[in-house]
């Protein structure tokens, strides 16, 4: 049997050397052992160089060499890499598989797989797997799997998964997630999840989360959470939640959650929360901070109203601190309010548009114009 794989190997190398190629029983179909060029059936090559399509079993023991052009359909297998310009079926290389086209089918390179176009189907790389335009299907990889358009579908990665454009269905990696455009479906990483513009569904990072513009969904970060412009749905985090411009539905952090615009539905902060705008059910440790809140507003600390603002509702603090307008009831502390149109509960309670022998009162202290 040594002999005779010995002899096979010879003959292979020989007629591939001289681009020619034994074929049995036609040039085009059957069994072929060389570098045939057009052929369906059997076929066994030490190096393709410029094929054109092959249909069947294609064996090369050797990397190719000039093979952009070639189509390879059903099953390529390769002592280093099975390399063509589009390979469609089952790929498996010691190494890798490599497409300068595109990809489509069952994908295992020992060490990685890549295209410079598009892979498709399930998709296995030891080490990493890369595609110049998209990955879509079932894709795991040892390191990293990256693509310089889109990655869709089930997508697992030691280490990174990225793509330029956007990332889409069930990402999981050890390390980060990162999205050029838009991140939707489920993602899991053990550090950080990112996206240029918009980040929506579920999404859990060990550390932090962040987006150009938008974040929307379940959301749970060990650090911090971001977005350039508005986050929605639910949010929790660590340590602080942010945005650009407004914060909606329920939001939980550890220390701060705070927005340019915006708070709104149900803000719950371990330390501080604050914005232009405060509305709903807000708890904070120890202060939160508005021009205008709405709702029912609890603070271990102070509430602070700025001036030319407005507080409406319930509001329960130590201090009550309000440089604008009250409307509702205040418990506290202290109360003050530049202009009241409630009522105040507290040890010290003080309506600066009260009559001046009003204005201060010990308990309670109320004005409704």
């Amino acid at each position: 049997m040594n002999r005779i794989a010995t002899l096979l190997l010879f003959v292979a190398f020989s007629f591939s050397l001289s681009a020619q190629s034994i074929d049995l029983p036609t040039s085009r179909f059957g069994i072929s052992i060389g570098n045939s060029k057009e052929f369906t059936g059997l076929r066994i090559n030490w190096s393709d160089r410029q094929v054109e399509k092959i249909n069947g079993i294609n064996i090369t023991l050797w990397r190719a060499a000039d093979n952009e052009r070639a189509i390879v359909k059903g099953i390529s297998l390769g002592l280093i890499m099975p390399e063509a310009g589009a390979l469609y079926g089952l790929q498996a290389g010691l190494v890798g598989v490599s497409a300068h086209k595109s990809m489509a089918g069952i994908n295992l390179g020992a060490l990685g797989v890549g295209s410079g176009g598009q892979i498709k189907g399930l998709n296995i790389g030891g080490l990493g797997i890369g595609s110049g335009k998209s990955v879509s299907g079932l894709s795991v990889a040892g390191l990293g799997l990256a693509a310089g358009e889109s990655v869709n579908g089930l997508a697992v990665a030691g280490f990174g998964l990225g793509a330029a454009g956007s990332v889409s269905g069930l990402c999981v990696s050890g390390f980060g997630i990162g999205a050029g455009e838009s991140l939707k479906g489920i993602s899991i990483s053990g550090f950080g999840t990112g996206a240029g513009k918009s980040v929506k569904g579920l999404h859990v990072a060990g550390f932090g989360l962040g987006a150009g513009e938008s974040v929307s969904g379940v959301t749970l970060a060990g650090f911090g959470i971001g977005a350039g412009k508005t986050i929605k749905g639910f949010q929790a985090a660590v340590f602080g939640i942010g945005a650009g411009h407004s914060i909606e539905g329920v939001s939980v952090a550890g220390i701060g959650l705070g927005a340019t615009e915006r708070l709104r539905w149900l803000n719950v902060a371990g330390f501080g929360l604050g914005a232009k705008n405060i509305e709903g059910l807000s708890v904070a440790g120890i202060m939160v901070g508005a021009e205008n809140v709405r709702g029912i507003t609890i603070a271990g600390g102070m509430i602070k109203i700025k001036e030319a603002g407005q507080f409406k509702g319930l509001g329960l603090s130590a201090i009550n601190w309000n440089k604008g307008t009250q409307v509702g009831i205040t418990l506290g502390v202290l109360n003050y309010a530049r202009h009241l149109k409630g009522v105040q509960i507290g040890l010290i309670n003080y309506a600066e548009n009260n009559p001046r022998w009003l204005r201060a009162l010990p308990l309670v202290n109320f004005n409704f114009k």
